[in-house]
């Protein structure tokens, strides 16, 4: 005969795994019913070079660049300091004219979603800062790489931690892009901070990439 306590305790495990599983049930139900909202939600959000955004923050705003931003871009790509930690490639570099390149940032660049570069501004000012720029959309992924450069007159003021920040948010909260990339030149210590500042993680160290250097350029990625 099985005594009295012994059945009392196979009763209570009874019970208690009994009412894990059900609690495993119930959370297993509602991380599906959260998964099936969060991908509904992003269903809902805007694709990523649907629009050329206004993004506005407390002292800066990203927005279309104008041609009278022409003098103060060209200030930006003529300066070899602000230059240094860039790749050659970048598009504003490959005109002379300023004015040709802010005439075609937003056609073919734009419309084969090659690339989507906005204004730094200063708000009380309207001056231009430097650029944000969005780069190497893989759609199927929801994947984007930001990358900013700021004027050398620019520097010191924490506008591209407010700029990198202003685009984290805008894709999360209004597009669809789940996964964002950059790379920063390992001797680039400053952009590097900024990334850490704003919360991405350094997810490998010195690998070779094509900047258009002659030698492959070696650079930190980063995962946010």
């Amino acid at each position: 005969m099985v005594p009295a306590s012994l059945n009392k305790t196979h009763s209570a495990i009874r019970q208690h795994v009994f009412a894990s599983y059900e609690e495993a049930k119930q959370t297993d139900g509602l991380l599906e019913e959260r998964i099936v909202e969060h991908l509904h939600a992003a269903d809902e959000r805007k694709k990523l070079f649907s629009e050329i955004p206004r993004i506005e923050g407390e002292r800066i705003v990203l927005d279309r660049v104008i041609d009278t931003d022409a003098d103060a871009l060209r200030d930006l790509i003529d300066n070899p300091f602000a230059q240094r930690y860039l790749p050659t490639y970048l598009f504003e570099k490959q005109f002379n004219d300023a004015h040709e390149a802010i005439r075609l940032l937003y056609g073919d660049l734009f419309e084969n979603k090659e690339s989507l570069i906005l204004a730094i501004r200063v708000n009380e000012t309207g001056e231009l800062a430097g650029l944000a720029e969005f780069y190497g959309l893989r759609d199927r992924l929801h994947k984007i790489s930001v990358g900013s450069r700021l004027r050398e007159c620019q520097w010191g003021h924490g506008f591209a931690t407010e700029a990198t920040r202003l685009m984290v948010d805008y894709l999360y909260d209004e597009t669809d892009i789940e996964i964002i990339t950059a790379s920063t030149m390992i001797e680039n210590k400053a952009s590097a901070h900024v990334l850490e500042k704003v919360g991405f993680i350094r997810t490998a160290r010195s690998v070779e990439e094509d900047w258009g250097f002659p030698e492959p350029t070696i650079v930190d990625k980063w995962f946010y």
